[in-house]
């Protein structure tokens, strides 16, 4: 729609008038006790990703769904209107796959979908990168393009603000100051080539890795019973971190809780295909309690998921790039060595 630039002062006027008055204002890298006094925003758009996704924002780890018994009710789905800053290019490629699997189906999640309708996405450019990022690997790149309302880029004392929607423009025109101006031909120059070099340093930081993949073209993996894996699942201490801590990974578990004399509370948390109890069914002699027994045919069911199945069924890949399930994997599993060496 249009560019504006906006000086850090005016930046932080905006959150600190947000901040003190908007209870659904949510800051990626930022506590809750900090929201209303953001000054450390700018150090925080300057650092890379944060160690969280705002997935947990849309799609929280545990929540009710509903009561039943003597006293059944549905559990109401929030719609409060929210604004979530400081999403990265990869996050905001993440929200576009959830949206395919929780909004965009046959059978839309009530509760994220409202969430999502209701939430202003202010993004901004990575200006810095975690030795495990790799979204240009995955056929992305170190700045959004899409899927933000406003995304803010910086540039000397400042920042260049694109707005991609109106819901955007109403975000910035609540400027105290006046009219933000429209950003410089100087100024966008500056953005793109901060941008080229950031993508460089990513190309670079990677180049021993030859194997890539984008939505259009996947890298071909052995079948998830090929015992090429086990060099891998012997490294895995099944622990989900990596499930957890990833932007796209959805898979969820509804289990019920008494809460007295007749009644009763459904609960849904997310859930891990590296667990042994996934998918598991009852049952007992000569019946499947689980579909996948053995470890590396879950740890291949993963990788499988993200590079192959996700893309057959909606024309997106499964992983961004985030490499959060390098930093937070306890057998120090590399999902780019994986895809290295299986792909090979």
């Amino acid at each position: 729609m249009a560019t504006y630039y906006l000086t850090q002062p005016e930046l932080l006027s905006l959150f600190h008038e947000a901040g003190e008055s908007d209870e659904s204002l949510r800051i990626l890298g930022l506590s809750w006790a900090d929201r209303a006094s953001p000054e450390s925003l700018p150090d925080v758009m300057a650092a890379a990703r944060t160690a969280q996704s705002p997935k947990g924002f849309f799609m929280p780890p545990a929540e009710s769904v509903g009561r039943y018994g003597a006293q059944a009710v549905a559990t109401a789905v929030e719609t409060v209107p929210a604004t979530l800053v400081g999403a990265r290019a990869c996050e905001l490629r993440a929200q576009a796959y959830l949206d395919q699997v929780l909004q965009e189906g046959a059978f839309p999640d009530p509760r994220y979908a409202g969430r999502r309708e209701n939430t202003t996405i202010i993004s901004c450019d990575c200006v810095d990168c975690a030795d495990s990022c790799f979204c240009t690997l995955v056929g992305g790149n170190p700045y959004p393009t899409s899927g933000y309302d406003v995304n803010l880029s910086p540039v000397d004392d400042g920042y260049v603000a694109d707005v991609a929607t109106d819901r955007g423009q109403q975000w910035l025109d609540g400027l105290a100051t006046g009219p933000a101006p429209a950003a410089t031909p100087d100024q966008l120059a500056s953005r793109d080539r901060a941008r080229s070099e950031m993508a460089d340093r990513l190309v670079r930081q990677n180049e021993q890795f030859s194997a890539a993949a984008s939505d259009e073209k996947q890298p071909s993996l052995p079948d998830e019973g090929k015992p090429s894996w086990q060099q891998f699942a012997a490294d895995c201490v099944e622990c989900g971190a990596c499930t957890n801590i990833c932007p796209t990974c959805h898979c969820f578990y509804l289990y019920d809780q008494a809460l007295g004399e007749g009644d009763f509370e459904r609960l849904r948390n997310w859930d891990s295909c590296l667990l042994g109890t996934y998918h598991r069914m009852a049952g007992g002699n000569r019946m499947k309690l689980t579909p996948r027994p053995v470890l590396s045919s879950r740890l291949a069911n993963r990788i499988l998921h993200k590079f192959d199945y996700s893309p057959q069924q909606y024309d997106l890949l499964g992983c961004v790039g985030c490499g959060r399930c390098i930093d937070a994997c306890l057998g120090a599993i590399d999902i780019r060595e994986v895809l290295q060496e299986l792909s090979e």
